[in-house]
């Protein structure tokens, strides 16, 4: 009797769940050398992959997502509290509605500060969507960081020092101005 064939080792691995927005969907998935971003709209989906080895950086923006979802919360809330004091509602339509609201502003304050993900190559800039929240952004950078730093170990450690090399040898210090990190895209 053969011995049961080993379970196949799957091609891409999750890294966040798939994040709902107004009109769109986006998630993000780990290949053996890549990731890949993935966007739907219900009819259409677009693919972008990023190889590890040719990401140059991934810019994590704050933003106030939880403090703007907060404030309207609270301002709905505030609404629903007004025409229940005119209408004359009593402690159980007050406990109705901190039992719809309580959870959702725990929920929000859980899930921590809000943010913006930009993956930058040599050609393109891409929003992540899909890693809005900061705690979980964190999580995910932790674990793609060491494959990217695995991926480019074999690329030049130092540009100043592969460019001062040559011009050591000459005799001269090259005059090179940095270079000037590329423009954010707009949401």
């Amino acid at each position: 009797m053969a011995a049961p064939a080993p379970a196949p080792v799957p091609a891409y691995r999750k890294l966040t769940r798939m994040h709902r927005t107004l009109g769109a969907m986006s998630q993000l998935w780990l290949g053996p050398d890549h990731l890949l971003h993935v966007q739907s709209t219900g009819y259409t989906e677009s693919y972008r992959r990023f190889y590890l080895r040719d990401i140059q950086c991934m810019l994590v923006v704050h933003t106030g997502r939880r403090t703007y979802l907060a404030i309207t919360l609270a301002a709905i809330a505030l609404i629903i509290v007004a025409f229940m004091t005119q209408m004359g509602a009593g402690v159980v339509g007050f406990s109705i509605l901190a039992a719809i609201f309580l959870p959702l502003f725990l929920w929000n304050h859980w899930l921590g500060p809000g943010c913006r993900v930009v993956v930058v190559t040599a050609v393109q800039q891409e929003n992540v969507a899909s890693l809005c929240r900061l705690p979980k952004t964190r999580r995910v950078l932790g674990e793609v960081r060491t494959l990217i730093e695995a991926a480019q170990a074999d690329l030049v450690a130092d540009p100043a020092t592969a460019v001062a090399a040559p011009a050591a040898a000459a005799g001269t210090t090259p005059s090179i101005p940095p270079p000037l990190p590329p423009p954010l895209p707009t949401p």
